[in-house]
């Protein structure tokens, strides 16, 4: 039987599922597809482009799943990561583990996942499609602690640089509890407290007790 033409799969059954290996090398698209095809077992249409035109000319008939190189023909996948996603295609990145640093962007901008080219046998590429499908994510290691550091780096940047005296101060002002008290229980004047108490108002952006605690819990800093 001869093999549809690169970018030109057979018709798809009913139920099955429409997998396209994009980009890369046609050495790394036939291997890919070669292992995919093993696992299935008949249970997907799959089919191989070489260029981001045949790529969103495939997504018109949106692919459950779009395994990709960094870059298509020359396109780099992120320019034509949106109009993938607009398609509801589920994009997984196939790449080597020496580019796993350009990939938190990819996933933050709605990739699925990742799958390493040096640690992804046929089973695991067949299992990270279907989890694609099914609305699951598939990451390497190293790719999820970079994810992570971006966000914690994020969130750090977003959040007010409060001293320590200061998030002590702001912890007792979300039991409800009032200044005297508070200076009481920290052993400082009222005084201090307060003087802790309108910076914390500066750095927060608010203007009374009330609105600091709900600021407060929007950041996270209970």
């Amino acid at each position: 039987m001869t093999a549809p033409p690169s970018g030109q799969g057979p018709p798809r059954p009913q139920n099955s599922l429409a997998v396209v290996v994009a980009g890369g090398s046609p050495l790394v698209r036939s291997a890919l597809r070669a292992s995919l095809q093993a696992s299935a077992e008949g249970a997907a249409t799959i089919s191989d482009v070489d260029s981001a035109e045949k790529l969103l000319s495939m997504c018109s008939r949106q692919p459950h799943v779009v395994l990709s190189a960094l870059e298509i023909g020359g396109t780099p996948l992120v320019a034509v990561l949106p109009q993938l996603l607009l398609a509801s295609a589920r994009v997984v990145v196939v790449s080597s583990q020496e580019s796993v640093s350009l990939l938190p962007e990819l996933l933050l901008r709605g990739a699925t996942g990742f799958l390493s080219l040096e640690a992804s046998g046929p089973q695991q590429l067949w299992d990270a499609v279907r989890d694609a499908a099914s609305g699951g994510a598939t990451l390497h290691p190293a790719v999820a602690m970079l994810v992570l550091e971006q966000w914690r780096a994020t969130r750090s940047q977003q959040q007010p640089q409060l001293t320590a005296k200061e998030m002590e101060v702001l912890r007792a002002m979300m039991t409800g509890a009032p200044a005297k008290a508070i200076a009481r229980d920290l052993g400082l004047s009222v005084k201090t407290i307060e003087t802790h108490r309108s910076k914390i108002f500066t750095k927060l952006g608010v203007r009374s007790h009330a609105q600091a605690v709900q600021k407060a819990f929007e950041l996270g800093l209970a």
